[in-house]
């Protein structure tokens, strides 16, 4: 992910599980997210719909880094797909 920082977990591990993520949709997301919430461990999660795969993904961001991102099947059924 070229202009986001991210922690050594996503670059030995978590950008190998998700290929499917694009770095754009990763992008859209954290600038417009549909819901935000905090985790109590303090990481961030952005969740955001992509249009265009009609899917649900999930950011999550430690400290100011992208942590990990991946599709949220879950999402999909808690808020359906907006109009």
């Amino acid at each position: 992910m070229a202009d986001l920082e991210t922690t050594d977990y996503f670059e030995l591990r978590a950008k190998f599980k998700h290929p499917e993520v694009a770095e754009e949709w990763v992008i859209r997301v954290l600038a417009n997210p549909w819901h935000t919430e905090t985790q109590p461990d303090g990481r961030i999660r952005y969740y955001g719909y992509i249009k265009e795969a009609d899917k649900w993904i999930r950011v999550i961001f430690e400290d100011g880094k992208l942590f990990n991102r991946f599709i949220d099947g879950r999402a999909l059924k808690r808020w359906v797909r907006p109009q």
